[in-house]
């Protein structure tokens, strides 16, 4: 399926632990594109909703960078 294709080909890529950690970092700041109305107007609610239920879970922007560079430099040392 094209999913299964789709999948496959982000298997195939090689990236750096700093490329990871930005984004990963990257993700937050969209998921909090999404959640502001003003800023994404046209987003649907249910997409909205799942972006919200998300970052509940999300580090607040001060400690997730910390956290993943902690993870990344025990994983790749």
């Amino acid at each position: 399926t094209q999913r299964r294709l789709f999948l496959s080909k982000m298997k195939l890529r090689i990236s750096q632990p700093n490329q990871q950690i930005e984004a990963m970092v990257g993700a937050r700041e969209f998921l909090l594109r999404l959640t502001d109305t003003k800023e994404t107007p046209r987003i649907p609610r249910e997409v909205r909703r799942e972006a919200r239920a998300i970052m509940r879970h999300y580090p607040p922007a001060h400690e997730l960078r910390p956290l993943l560079d902690k993870l990344f430099e025990n994983k790749f040392i």
